[in-house]
């Protein structure tokens, strides 16, 4: 099919109603959004949490025992029904040779052993004096040229392996077989790889992760508590987790090791990840059995940045591992530092020609745009990274699905990328009138147009949604239902499984977009907002509570499913069956490490009326364990001394969500 010609349109369109991406249309700007962030301001995030640190410790101690972006070039054209959208072609490159080095295979040498005691670990001691944080960073900052010269070497190799290593698309019985997301991908009996022989080029966009085979990863070198940890990762832990989306187990459970054995800052934050999930489970489990690691992760990364290493791949994984980390804890504040420094460093590290070029950088992107857009949505502000990026990423997707039409997994990842641009569209909105960077009519004009695309997207995915194939139609196994449940979660037909289980999580994100829209623009226009509003919240509690109990469920289910439900209990009768459902529910989220800050326990002990909510959301501390007892006082004794910022203060607040949601 030759470049610039319309293609076939499918039996599915996400965009049958948007208007095309144009510099004169104000709702889809062509322009960045956000400030440039330079080398120093994420270099201070990083010292705002060693800072922080050791003031957290005691309490958690107490509390136990009682730049403008560069205009990149757009090559290749897809169309959404009529109308044309430009994505980035991945450039060729002849000179690549065996002699090219990728960031992350550089670094083969053996990881020293870090002693277990607990002197070694202890969070206080690893913590650098923030004067030789900030000279460290000067020091990366100086470097920058010099890594400019390596990096082309470093995008040539990149392009090695993602060259002549793609899987052929598999048939449609393959890729939707019905595999079980709980379970590990299957290992072969090859002879293990080598630390730093990066495996990267084996994800293909085409191919479900879950029916990929990665070769076994030698731990072997590893310290026994470093191994134990990895080990627990790989048969614990799911993209769940991680939020990442859809079928992403072998980028977690083999890509995201394999990059961590090569590059220490990864390892000690993909271990303390690992060992904070471990740890929630011991009855007897505390913040040092993970705390330390988290803190060892930053301080080698300093030291990384203060050196002349270039930064790659596994650098960038390294920050946004750590802002995961930080999201469970609760420490909204220091995970927008960690926001800010990834986004300074993917500018740096590509283009928006070089990121779409491989599956493994596509991955980096869409993790990062969901934290960018986690704390757009929290304080009320734009995003950082600009526009232009969601929307390669977009059209890279759905160009796909449209020549592959066939391949649930392809559809799916065109769906996840297509809502990601319409909830970025909905904050860039909502940011204006705040503002009084729009009119009245104007706003109406373009949120008419949002509405449409939000009510089109749902459309989009009828086909999958009424594929009676993989819809489920027993529960055999689960418990009984209660008798005071708000909804029926056990409703045949109500639930998704096999390749589209995914499904359920997207419409949970739609439920929550529509619930956020229609409130909004509510409030924006002076009105009440239409009484579907419930209607639409008990939906996200039907499929919250079905993926809560299917026996299917992988782990890590609910975790994913938090968000929309945390949209969802604002819109609820208040009485005192429907309440306290909502609170069972948030403790036991709570109680699986999503620890939810001050902020959001406050907002809901005035909503309902339950003072007690503002410590913990059960009667008499009722499944409030121990360690998250722990964690919540560590994070609220660190915080005020790093909100300064006014950003950061309206994330720490929740200023944007609680301003969208403020209807009487």
């Amino acid at each position: 099919m030759s470049h610039g010609q319309p293609y076939q349109k499918p039996n599915f369109d996400y965009f049958q109603v948007r208007p095309a991406y144009s510099p004169n249309n104000s709702l889809l700007p062509n322009a960045q959004f956000g400030q440039p962030v330079n080398a120093s301001s994420w270099s201070e995030s990083l010292d705002d949490v060693q800072q922080g640190t050791s003031q957290g410790m005691a309490s958690a101690g107490r509390a136990a025992s009682g730049t403008e972006h560069a205009k990149h070039r757009r090559t290749r054209r897809c169309w959404k029904g009529s109308r044309p959208c430009t994505y980035p072609k991945p450039k060729t490159n002849p000179k690549t040779s065996s002699s090219s080095k990728s960031g992350t295979a550089r670094a083969k040498a053996a990881i020293p052993e870090v002693s277990d005691s607990e002197e070694e670990i202890d969070v206080k001691k690893e913590a650098p004096a923030p004067d030789s944080v900030h000279r460290s960073l000067g020091n990366s900052s100086k470097s920058k040229a010099a890594r400019k010269n390596t990096r082309s070497k470093d995008a040539a190799s990149s392009k090695h392996h993602a060259q002549g290593h793609t899987q052929p698309l598999p048939s449609i019985e393959q890729s939707e077989q019905d595999v079980g997301f709980g379970q590990s991908p299957p290992t072969d009996t090859s002879s293990p790889s080598q630390p730093g022989s990066l495996s990267s080029h084996h994800i293909d966009h085409l191919t479900p992760e879950s029916s990929l085979s990665p070769e076994k990863i030698s731990l072997s070198h590893l310290p026994h508590d470093q191994r134990h940890y990895v080990e627990y990762l790989r048969t614990n832990v799911t993209y769940h987790h991680y939020f990442l989306g859809n079928d992403a187990n072998y980028f977690v459970r083999h890509i995201l090791i394999e990059h961590a054995l090569s590059y220490e800052p990864l390892l000690y934050a993909v271990v303390g990840f690992a060992a904070y999930h471990a740890t929630l489970k011991k009855p007897d489990g505390k913040i040092q059995d993970f705390l330390g690691y988290y803190n060892r992760s930053v301080s080698l990364l300093l030291k990384s940045l203060a050196s002349n290493q270039r930064h790659t791949d596994a650098t960038i994984m390294t920050i946004l591992q750590l802002a995961t980390f930080e999201e469970y804890l609760g420490d909204w504040v220091n995970l927008l530092g960690h926001q800010k420094a990834a986004c300074s460093m993917l500018t740096e590290l590509y283009s928006i020609d070089s990121i779409m070029e491989n599956e493994l950088r596509r991955r980096i992107l869409a993790w990062y745009s969901r934290f960018d857009l986690f704390a757009g949505f929290l304080s009320g502000y734009e995003t950082v990274l600009g526009r232009e990026w969601f929307a390669a990423n977009e059209c890279f997707h759905i160009d796909q699905a449209m020549q592959h039409p066939e391949s649930i997994h392809c559809r799916l990842q065109a769906a996840i990328a297509s809502h990601r641009v319409i909830a970025l569209d909905m904050i860039l909105l909502f940011a204006k009138p705040p503002r009084g960077a729009i009119s009245p009519q104007e706003f109406q004009k373009e949120n008419e147009l949002l509405a449409a695309r939000i009510r089109g997207w749902k459309e989009g995915l009828e086909p999958l949604l009424s594929d009676e194939r993989y819809l489920v139609e027993s529960f055999a196994g689960a418990p009984k239902r209660d008798e005071n449940d708000i909804v029926d979660p056990y409703r045949p037909g109500g639930l998704m499984h096999g390749p589209l289980w995914t499904v359920n999580f997207l419409m949970m994100d739609w439920l929550g977009t529509s619930i956020m829209h229609t409130s909004q623009t509510a409030l924006i226009m002076q009105k009440q907002p239409p009484p579907g509003l419930k209607d639409l919240a008990l939906d996200v509690c039907r499929l919250f509570e079905a993926v809560e109990y299917w026996p299917g469920s992988a782990p890590g289910s609910i975790l994913s499913a938090q968000a929309g439900l945390g949209i969802a209990v604002r819109f609820l009768p208040q009485d005192e069956r429907h309440t306290m459902w909502c609170r069972r529910k948030l403790a036991k989220i709570e109680a699986q490490g999503y620890i939810y800050p001050p902020t959001f326990h406050d907002q809901l002990a005035n909503l309902w009326g339950i003072p007690e909510v503002h410590h913990w959301w059960l009667p008499d501390g009722e499944g409030y364990p121990p360690i998250v007892r722990s964690i919540r006082s560590f994070i609220e004794a660190r915080t005020p001394s790093l909100s300064k910022q006014p950003k950061a203060e309206d994330v720490r607040t929740m200023k944007g969500l609680v301003d969208k949601l403020n209807i009487d």
